[in-house]
């Protein structure tokens, strides 16, 4: 006999959908925008059991997911986030997908805080590390930014000090009915996809990280989709979801509703080459070492590295016509002290 005190399961229905999208996925056929659309908003809103929805996430995944998939996805989070008032101008966005599995610093954090250093409104979105050593609230945390402060709190550090850290899931409430389920997996999804599409301030400019070259088109296929001012995506040849110093960086422009591939080369930002190995950092503790140091204006490699990177970001958002003079003025950031303050006033 049960005891009276036993919770009582309640198991979960199967989704319409599921019966008729799992099977597709299984034949390996690219879904239509409509029912992704479906399956996903079924998904945050916690109405698919574990089982089912990681049989729909690992299918798609080993399918490989479409710009088409992909940018009904990201809708889903554009309609129910919560969502920060753009100010002091339009915004840029430094937030990668993650799982390059490279192992280094959080170099997008550290670019973003330089171009915030340099001037540019910069509103970025991340989380804690779920297929990686360490992610950007990580870093931040580690750093003494009050990353949970909450939408209040990001939005007066857009206002305040030009720089808001969006916590993913403050903005996405809906996605804490996936998260347990991530972790789970330990692997990327489609939700790793999701987060440089979602940005809290719509931002318009975009540095996009991407952490297999193989995500380059379907991403750049889908943010043509759901449209933007102009946003670069790079992985490069180094297998690093950041600009490479030691290697060309593959390279896809986003303008409005289209897209072109080109190919960074390191000499044409007139920094010294840097290897993957000179850059790693082993958990938060490690990348907020690195970070610091960066910011304080220390000639080490990872120096080189964030300002390659700050000034793609700087050139992202229209703000320099070259990526040496994007360099050149993330440099003056970093040796005058701007960006390092913009950490300072974060922490404060």
């Amino acid at each position: 006999m049960k005891g009276d005190s036993q919770e009582a399961r309640v198991e979960l229905p199967t989704p319409a959908w599921f019966a008729e999208l799992f099977p597709e996925l299984l034949a390996r056929h690219d879904l239509p925008g409509g029912r992704v659309l479906d399956a996903v908003r079924d998904l945050v809103a916690g109405k698919v059991d574990d089982a089912r929805a990681a049989a729909f996430l690992t299918a798609l995944r080993m399918k490989g997911e479409s710009s088409e998939e992909i940018a009904a996805a990201a809708e889903v989070l554009r309609e129910q986030m919560v969502r920060l008032v753009p100010v002091n101008g339009p915004a840029l966005d430094t937030c990668g997908t993650g799982g390059d599995d490279s192992g280094t610093f959080n170099i997008s954090t550290a670019a973003a805080i330089v171009a915030a250093g340099a001037g540019i409104p910069v509103v970025k979105h991340g989380n804690r590390a779920v297929s990686s050593r360490s992610g950007s609230a990580d870093v931040l945390r580690e750093l003494g930014v009050n990353v949970e402060g909450g939408v209040e709190w990001a939005q007066k550090c857009l206002e305040r000090i030009g720089f808001a850290f969006c916590f993913a899931p403050h903005f996405h409430r809906g996605m804490a009915h996936v998260a347990a389920l991530r972790r789970k997996l330990g692997v990327r999804t489609i939700f790793n996809l999701l987060g440089p599409l979602a940005n809290p301030a719509d931002a318009p400019y975009q540095l996009l990280g991407v952490g297999k070259p193989d995500l380059l088109d379907p991403l750049a296929g889908a943010l043509a989709k759901l449209g933007t001012r102009q946003s670069v995506l790079v992985c490069s040849h180094d297998g690093m979801d950041e600009v490479s110093l030691a290697a060309p960086t593959r390279v896809r422009l986003v303008r409005g509703s289209e897209y072109e591939s080109r190919e960074w080369r390191p000499e044409e930002f007139g920094l010294g080459a840097v290897t993957a190995d000179e850059i790693r950092a082993d958990g938060p503790a490690a990348s907020a070492a690195i970070l610091r140091a960066v910011l304080a204006g220390e000639n080490i490699p990872a120096k080189r590295v964030t300002l390659a990177n700050a000034a793609a970001a700087l050139w992202a958002a229209e703000a320099v016509p070259t990526l040496k003079d994007g360099v050149a003025r993330a440099e003056a950031a970093t040796g005058g002290g701007a960006a390092r303050r913009v950490l300072d006033q974060l922490i404060a």
